[in-house]
């Protein structure tokens, strides 16, 4: 694994590191055009700064850059953090959506890979998941008829109200997808968000002469079964490269050159959140700092 290490080609190393930034540039200008029907223009700069530092920030707890981000946008363009937070969510359910369809895509293609490769390393009870989704379900609906007939002697409840006041602005924010502009625009940046993802892992190929000649259909597998990993631990680490060789060695590709790549192939959707989420922190920082003292002096 370490000879791998030693003998590739780091150009196309940084050439893909390159490439997963503009990815993360990309889902910024996705995220503006989901603001904007909220009523604000969301510099592109600092929408771009707050999903690297959520990138960041998930490294470390999963998820709650989610939350850091909306809250930086809230913060220095004072929208409302419910509706903000909505149209992340909704970013994340129309990744979900795409990631099951390039998943099925891609299982079209290497149908016999993807059962041996779920069915002997996953290992996925399914019976088990399929009760869990289901005394879920049955939860969450009777929490809701519950709200519903009690929905009256609740109206005048103060804690009641905050929530329901809370997940209105979710709402809110999620229909706003219903109300782009442009949304052939918003397709679009999401099918190349997840083109980028897939060209960067195809480039990564080039840096290792064992595998410099697979295409852009084991690149595509290789991406979505990766994204199994990110899933499961945060960023992915430890999980990914594991994936990475496993699924690269069904191509004959030995499993410590699938190793190394893996790791590389983590390092490239890393490192440009590691190197830039920081300055994203530090310029949020500063620029809420001038704005406190700036309305200090005004009286605001």
């Amino acid at each position: 694994m370490f000879n791998s290490f030693k003998y590739a080609n780091y150009f196309w190393f940084v050439l893909a590191v390159v490439i997963n930034s503009f990815s993360h540039y990309i889902r910024a200008l996705r995220w503006c055009l989901l603001i904007k029907p909220l009523g604000y223009e969301i510099g592109k700069g600092y929408t771009f700064l707050a999903v690297m530092s959520c990138y960041l920030t998930n490294l470390a707890v999963p998820r709650l850059g989610e939350i850091v981000r909306s809250t930086m946008i809230t913060s220095r363009y004072k929208v409302s953090f419910d509706k903000t937070l909505g149209t992340v969510i909704t970013e994340r359910a129309v990744d979900t959506l795409l990631f099951v369809l390039i998943f099925f895509v891609a299982f079209l293609f290497e149908y016999n890979l993807f059962k041996d490769y779920i069915i002997d390393n996953l290992n996925i009870d399914l019976n088990k998941y399929t009760f869990l989704f289901v005394i879920g379900i049955i939860g969450v609906l009777f929490a809701i008829i519950l709200l519903f007939i009690f929905r009256k002697r609740l109206s005048n409840n103060k804690i009641y109200n905050k929530i329901k006041g809370f997940f209105s602005g979710i709402w809110q924010g999620m229909k706003t997808v219903l109300k782009l502009e442009r949304p052939y625009l918003f397709i679009a940046y999401s099918l190349f968000i997840w083109f980028l993802w897939i060209f960067g892992t195809w480039i990564l190929f080039k840096a290792m002469t064992e595998t410099f000649s697979l295409g852009m259909k084991q690149a595509m597998v290789v991406t979505v079964l990766g994204s199994i990993g990110t899933m499961i631990t945060p960023g992915g680490i430890g999980i990914y490269p594991t994936i990475f060789a496993k699924v690269l060695e069904v191509y004959s590709i030995k499993r410590a050159v699938g190793y190394a790549l893996g790791w590389l192939c983590w390092l490239v959707s890393q490192i440009g959140p590691v190197i830039i989420g920081p300055i994203g922190f530090i310029i949020f920082a500063k620029g809420n700092k001038n704005k406190n003292a700036k309305d200090n002096v005004t009286g605001d």
